[in-house]
């Protein structure tokens, strides 16, 4: 053999390795009795499914429709490790079909296959037609919903399906990450030259391939929509081919502290920002803010009532605002009227009906309200505007695109003078001038003239809370009296709670917190009524230690942390707290007679990466007196990934000493 040949060997077993490295190690159709040897991956060894293989591949075709639609194909094959992963197999696929136009999407070659090894041999059994369910959830919306037949532990089960789809602006999103690990997880889009597309990348996970190419491709463009009669054409184009993997995907479960788990989930979404057709003038469909806001104010279900002529506000408005001159003073009466004289129904961003209709019925969803109230302020000639905004739950916007489907929620802005109020009329406990926690996601719109972009951050909030204890005892009857300081938000929330269901609910949970060995009596909340101002609540405490020899006391009560909020070992997205924390409680007791202090916590100060927290736990005893003060405070509310172990590890101290005892022994 040649030297040549002796150097190409290497060269070519080389390159046959990367070969196979780019392409999924699984032939979807053949199953063999080694196939179902599945290892539980180490970087999710809890997993009670694993989903070997899941490839999606998009492609824009032309349609029947005159234009252009798209085809999507996906194949999976999953491994069923025990019982509890048998919801890996059941499956709900989304099906859009227009009321106003002849759009539609057709669900076709759907087939799925469960494998059962049984005495050494593969056992088949097929997805039969009649298991296939269809859920019609609106007039637009359909799902197909199935379960895969004969999941058990040890079953491999495979799917197929394609959708043809005519919603070339609604392009088929893909989920890198999911409830199951995933061992390689692919992408595949094939797009025109005529249509550009934002591609819409989130998550943590890098791309284990990303790879761009071009083909030329023949477009043939069926128009049968006209009355019995069809025609036809065809484009020739370059298409832009990509293609996206992500190898050995941990699973993504939501735990403690998150806003939605649909944020950080590792996923490519696609926006149609724009045509070129040869020869014609470009379509823009993806608009700028300021194009999309004028939209806005005129659309009919939200900003086109605000502008009108509204004089039949002035019957109601004037007996709201009495002899009031100051726009500030005006401002607040007006927002009062809204919030105690309306009930809000759900939420949303557009309105569900005429706002002489929410007058008429004093309710309507948070749009209803909030536009009620920013007419009646532009009524009175004071500059207000609508902030629309996504919740916490629902999912960040897009500070650069206007993709308004991402948006779910708007309240009212009024412009005074130096100063900017910011209301929500649809809380029925929340103070002039304050917002919902679950407003405070981020990104915003002020839909002025020009659009402002604002931040509306939970490291903006602070909740602080200050919590007093003072303990009398004989040696067998302690007595205490607690006052609590609550923070703003926890006071919406406890008014929100007494509201509805009364103030003993307020003393039952109360009572719960501290366990049956201590009774709990003469609640009394201060400010209840001041809902710009946080609550104040006071009752007593009463427990018996039966003149033992050792009495041990806990001296942050109910109040401490009893278990780490985060549990996880590892978190590969950011901790979200609704807002940053300070947190003090001062314990005093005196010592009883016939007794000393056998054993005491020792006193202790920690700091949280430098100035970002911080835990002091500090405790003396002197003349018969026990004194006690311990903060802890996080100076951010969000922490990213890396943070996540010592942010855990700061919590386990805080909670193992919380939990420390006073001993107290008999002379």
């Amino acid at each position: 053999m040649h030297i040549r040949n002796w150097v190409l060997l290497p060269m070519l077993a080389c390159s046959i390795s990367l070969s196979a490295q780019d392409k999924s190690p699984i032939k979807f159709g053949k199953v063999s009795p080694a196939d179902f040897s599945v290892t539980i991956p180490a970087f999710d060894s809890g997993a009670h499914a694993v989903i070997l293989a899941d490839i999606g591949r998009s492609s824009v075709v032309g349609n029947d429709k005159g234009g252009f639609g798209y085809e999507f194909e996906r194949k999976m094959r999953v491994y069923i490790v025990d019982q509890n992963g048998v919801d890996a197999g059941k499956f709900e696929i989304p099906v859009y079909q227009s009321q106003s136009s002849n759009m539609e999407e057709e669900i076709s070659s759907l087939k799925g296959i469960s494998y059962n090894l049984e005495a050494g041999k593969i056992v088949e059994t097929k997805l039969e037609s009649k298991e296939v369910f269809t859920q019609k959830i609106s007039k637009s919306l359909s799902y197909k919903k199935f379960s895969m037949p004969q999941l058990k532990a040890g079953t491999l089960f495979e799917l197929t399906y394609k959708i043809k789809s005519d919603y070339l602006f609604e392009f088929r999103p893909w989920e890198f990450q999911g409830d199951y690990p995933c061992l390689w997880s692919e992408y595949n889009v094939e797009i025109p030259e005529y249509h550009d597309f934002v591609y819409l990348k989130q998550g943590y996970l890098p791309w284990s391939i990303e790879k761009s190419d071009q083909t030329s491709r023949t477009y043939l463009i069926r128009d049968n929509t006209g009355a019995g009669q069809s025609g036809s054409f065809t484009l020739t184009a370059m298409a832009n081919q990509k293609r996206w993997v992500i190898k050995d995907v941990p699973s993504i479960k939501e735990e403690l502290y998150t806003t939605t788990i649909d944020n950080h989930r590792s996923k490519i979404d696609f926006q149609l920002s724009s045509i070129r057709y040869p020869n014609q003038v470009p379509i823009l469909v993806m608009e700028d803010w300021n194009k999309v806001t004028t939209d806005l104010m005129k659309n009919d279900q939200f900003g086109s009532q605000v502008d009108k002529n509204n004089g039949w506000l002035d019957d109601i408005i004037k007996p709201v605002l009495g002899n009031a001159t100051d726009p500030v003073e005006k401002t607040r009466r007006l927002f009062v009227y809204v919030r105690d004289n309306y009930k809000c129904t759900q939420n949303g961003m557009y309105t569900t009906t005429t706002l002489k209709d929410v007058v008429k019925t004093k309710s309507g969803n948070v749009a209803d309200l909030n536009l009620l109230l920013l007419a009646m302020l532009r009524h009175e000639k004071i500059e207000s505007y609508p902030v629309i905004l996504s919740t916490r739950s629902h999912g960040i916007t897009n500070e650069v695109y206007p993709l308004l489907d991402r948006f779910n929620y708007v309240v009212c802005a009024a412009l005074i003078g130096e100063n900017d109020y910011i209301m929500d009329a649809s809380v029925p406990d929340l103070g002039f001038n304050k917002m919902p926690s679950k407003c405070y996601n981020g990104h915003a719109r002020v839909l002025t003239a020009a659009t402002v972009p604002i931040r509306l951050d939970a490291d903006s909030l602070l909740e602080r809370k200050v919590t007093l204890v003072t303990v009398q005892s004989d040696g067998k009857k302690f007595e205490a009296t607690v006052q609590d300081n609550l923070g703003y938000m926890e006071s919406t929330s406890r008014r929100g709670e007494i509201r509805e269901s009364g103030q003993n609910s307020l003393l039952e949970k109360i009572k719960k917190s501290y366990g049956s060995e201590m009774q709990v009596d003469n609640l009394t909340i201060d400010s209840l009524k001041m809902l710009e101002q946080p609550i104040k609540l006071s009752y007593n405490l009463h427990f018996n230690t039966e003149n033992e020899d050792l009495v041990y006391i806990n001296p942050v009560m109910a109040e401490g942390y009893k278990e780490n909020p985060f549990k996880a070992a590892n978190r590969r997205y950011p901790v979200e707290i609704p807002y940053r924390i300070d947190q003090m409680y001062i314990f005093s007791m005196n010592v009883p007679d016939g007794y000393k202090v056998d054993d005491l916590p020792k006193s202790t100060r920690v700091m949280f990466n430098g100035d970002e927290g911080m835990f002091e736990y500090l405790i003396s005893a002197e003349n018969g007196l026990i004194q006690m003060r311990c903060r802890l405070k996080l100076e951010k509310a969000t922490f990213q990934p890396d943070e996540y172990n010592s942010l855990r590890d700061f919590f386990g101290f805080v909670v193992k000493k919380q939990q420390e005892q006073i001993v107290l022994k008999k002379n």
